[in-house]
């Protein structure tokens, strides 16, 4: 019979548990319960089974999902009959069975011919039994579990399915035997799921916490497509020399959004330890087996959760027959969870805008409503506001048309991002800018001499040859690489209409690299229209009701900004006329400002603020002259409504 860790498969850590378990019961304290986030084969909560009485055990893939059924279902079932079965799909006689799916497309190429008639009829068999309500759902995941496990043995593959074996002659070596399940206690709780572990990490609350997610472009569902098909049983077309289907069930933490999905992850989980597995193949030459997170940045995401301490193991690296890795190393990273860690986070929009409110955004959500159809913003900057809000429908506007064109590209980039970091990095190394996300550094000994401005002095002469040529032709991304490695990330034009921002003291870093995959990957899942208006046209084009829901952050009238410059008195004034309207017509709307700033005080902004609801909020403003923080200003948040009432 087949234990459940008797199975081929990538990031087994079945050889592993001896010292992991170990390294959980040393550092974890009065557990109770086990989250096994990222399953994969279900070793690891096999392993710690007899340990703890609660399990959440989860994965993306349908063959893992169907093989913890199998093994750790609490639900009672006939193992006579389970027998019976087995006996009878032990008989088969290949001559006497017609072609079928998985003789048509796999025979004599992932298995051999007659094999693949009895595998395809053993599963047409198990789907009609369980058609037919003569099996239950934990009868049928083991057969189909078992199948899984029978056919995995004789496979002709080197231990996935990315590809065959070229042989001539594959020999018959099908039998069909049965898995050995768990017996179960019936007080011990389990719970089975296939589900994105960010989504569910939002709604499990556990004691510890185990993450050994994919960290290299290896799709799971792509390398075990065979047994992904065999068990959803949908008999898809196939394409290629692999005979995989169409792409789906796609894993965010094999792209280039992996550091960003896995913060999301950490972030929202409510636990009181959280243990990640990590293997070194981060300076692998292959490229499918270089990791998509770096070993600094899990200490990095971990440490701002709480107390990390990190254990390593020398251990054999996966061989897939192309990737020369020596010592290569496990890690385990165990996470003693802050008590009063706040789950709220804030992301940055990639444009790094000067008045950005990203780190208000936590203080500024609290006051506004938790239900909205539309929202709007008249005034949206970089973005960080809308990338923070849930909603329905987004429609943000700026008058800055430098700025929404660099939204609009980013949003029709949003699909294919690959292409745009491929072009954004072929751009930078073209003029030879400094770029500490891909390890292209500023010397040392520049650093030693210019220890506060090292990265203007290094990359002034790049930087005003990628400036003259997008003044000669206004190609949008040198316009955004301009934004990012001028000073102070602004936008700035001279009469002629030349962009004429001098260098800043910045360069590209993980954190442009990190906003900006969270920007493709917010714009990828959300109905949004960008539009290039002045405020009061753009508001007056909408029709908006109570539903829907209006941020402000307009230029601030006491403050100095480059935006700030057209804004007035008149302005100001026109403004609250506008809003008082809008209030008459119940819709919705909050409005950041400066009440007074440096010895000055907005009168205007002050008085109209009364009638209304004033919140204070924690800003340090910063100057955009100087970087440095102006603690004698006070900014709030003024809304047209009670929060309690929404």
């Amino acid at each position: 019979m087949f234990d459940i860790q008797n199975r081929r498969y990538i990031g087994n850590k079945f050889k592993l548990m001896d010292w992991i378990s170990d390294l959980i019961d040393s550092n974890c304290e009065k557990c109770h319960s086990f989250f096994d986030v990222f399953a994969g084969t279900g070793s690891v909560s096999d392993y710690m089974f007899e340990k703890y009485d609660r399990f959440i055990i989860n994965d993306f893939l349908y063959s893992n999902n169907i093989i913890y059924n199998a093994f750790f279902l609490n639900e009672k079932y006939d193992n006579n009959k389970i027998v019976e079965l087995k006996e009878k799909y032990q008989k088969l006689d290949s001559k006497k069975i017609k072609d079928n799916y998985v003789s048509v497309n796999f025979g004599n190429k992932f298995f051999n011919y007659d094999d693949s008639l009895k595998i395809g009829y053993i599963r047409e068999d198990i789907e009609k039994l369980k058609k037919s309500d003569k099996i239950n759902k934990k009868e049928y995941s083991i057969l189909v579990a078992s199948l899984l496990y029978s056919l995995d043995r004789i496979a002709n593959t080197i231990g996935h399915y990315d590809a065959y074996r070229k042989i001539k002659e594959i020999k018959s070596t099908f039998a069909f035997e049965l898995i050995n399940p768990k017996e179960i206690n019936s007080k011990k709780v389990i719970e089975i799921y296939r589900e994105d572990s960010n989504d569910l990490a939002k709604r499990v609350k556990c004691d510890i916490a185990y993450i050994d997610p994919p960290y290299n472009s290896r799709q799971y569902s792509r390398f075990y497509h065979v047994l992904e098909n065999i068990t959803e049983w949908k008999k898809p077309e196939l394409f290629g020399t692999a005979l995989k289907p169409k792409e789906e069930n796609m894993s965010d933490y094999c792209k280039v959004s992996a550091p960003i999905v896995f913060n999301d992850l950490i972030q929202s989980l409510d636990a009181k330890y959280i243990v990640v597995s990590y293997n070194n193949t981060y300076d692998s030459k292959s490229n499918s087996s270089k990791n998509k997170i770096t070993l600094e940045e899990i200490k990095t995401i971990l440490s701002n959760k709480g107390e990390t301490k990190i254990f390593e193991k020398k251990y054999k690296a996966f061989d897939s027959g192309k990737t020369d890795f020596n010592n290569h190393k496990e890690f385990i990273f165990i996470t003693k969870v802050k008590k009063d860690i706040k789950k709220e986070i804030s992301y940055r929009s990639p444009l790094f805008y000067v008045g950005d409110k990203y780190k208000l955004m936590p203080q500024i959500k609290k006051y506004m409503p938790e239900s909205i159809n539309n929202y709007v913003e008249p005034f949206v900057g970089g973005g960080s506001s809308f990338l923070n809000v849930k909603a329905k429908n987004y429609i943000v506007n700026d008058i800055d048309s430098c700025i929404i064109s660099i939204h609009r590209m980013l949003k029709d980039y949003s699909k294919d991002k690959e292409s745009f970091f491929e072009k954004l990095f072929r751009t930078i190394n073209h003029y030879g800018l400094s770029c500490s996300y891909n390890g292209h550094l500023v010397p040392e000994e520049l650093k030693q001499k210019y220890k506060k401005t090292y990265y203007a002095k290094y990359n002034k002469e790049a930087y005003l040859n990628l400036r003259k040529d997008y003044n000669n032709k206004h190609d949008i991304l040198k316009l955004y690489l301009l934004l990012i490695y001028g000073f102070n990330h602004m936008t700035r034009f001279n009469s002629k209409g030349e962009f004429n921002l001098p260098v800043g003291n910045v360069d590209f870093n993980s954190n442009v690299y990190n906003s900006l995959n969270y920007y493709f990957d917010y714009i990828k899942k959300i109905k949004i229209e960008y539009f290039n208006m002045d405020y009061k046209q753009f508001i007056s084009s909408l029709k908006l009701d109570k539903n829907d829901y209006i941020l402000l952050d307009p230029p601030y009238l006491i403050s100095q900004s480059e935006y700030n410059k057209l804004w007035n008195e008149k302005e100001e004034k026109e403004l609250y006329k506008l809003l008082d309207e809008l209030d008459k017509k119940e819709i919705r709307f909050g409005i950041t400002n400066l009440v007074y700033h440096k010895g000055q005080k907005n009168e205007i902004f002050s008085k109209w603020a009364k009638k209304y609801c004033v919140h204070e909020i924690n800003s340090n403003y910063i100057s955009f002259n100087d970087n440095t923080v102006k603690a004698c200003s006070k900014e709030v948040f003024v809304t047209n409504y009670d929060k309690d009432r929404y």
